[in-house]
């Protein structure tokens, strides 16, 4: 918290010095523009989470939460296509993939963070078809959700 306070204070320095030399004009487009950008950039605790769309009936919040993660956990199982190549290699371990939830409720901006890369597209890609989410909401408007998932790829040991 101390470090965003000390960011946003360089920000209005920043601003200030800038407004003595653009004028009114000039820095209501400035802040105009970093507003954009605040309400853009991604965040890790919103408000309301998102959540399934096929949980978002639920009236609980914390079930519904529960019912959501449930969802995504399913949906990894039952759609991870493990690589042929990779399961004849032996190779095992885990990808963790980040990914946006928009204000749309779509996943996007997915990136493999770290795993083994033959496994990291299969884990990409069965994030990147998750179904439809209701969006994370903040002051009760949507915003955009950055989530960190851990995929595990391990074979049977038979």
């Amino acid at each position: 918290m101390g470090i965003l306070l000390l960011y946003i204070v360089r920000i209005i320095e920043h601003i200030v010095s800038l407004s003595m030399h653009m004028g009114t004009l000039g820095t209501c487009l400035l802040l105009s523009s970093l507003v954009m950008q605040a309400q853009n950039t991604p965040l890790n605790a919103p408000e309301v989470m998102p959540i399934l769309n096929s949980c978002a009936v639920i009236e609980d919040r914390a079930e519904r939460e529960t019912c959501s993660n449930q969802g995504i956990m399913e949906h990894i199982m039952n759609k991870l296509e493990y690589p042929e190549e990779a399961q004849n290699a032996g190779i095992e371990g885990t990808v963790i993939v980040k990914f946006i939830i928009n204000k749309k409720g779509l996943v996007s901006e997915t990136k493999v963070l770290e795993g083994p890369p033959e496994l990291s597209k299969a884990a990409e890609t069965v994030v990147r078809r998750l179904p439809g989410f209701t969006p994370g909401t903040k002051h009760g408007k949507p915003v955009n959700v950055e989530r960190v998932l851990p995929i595990k790829f391990a074979l049977s040991r038979n």
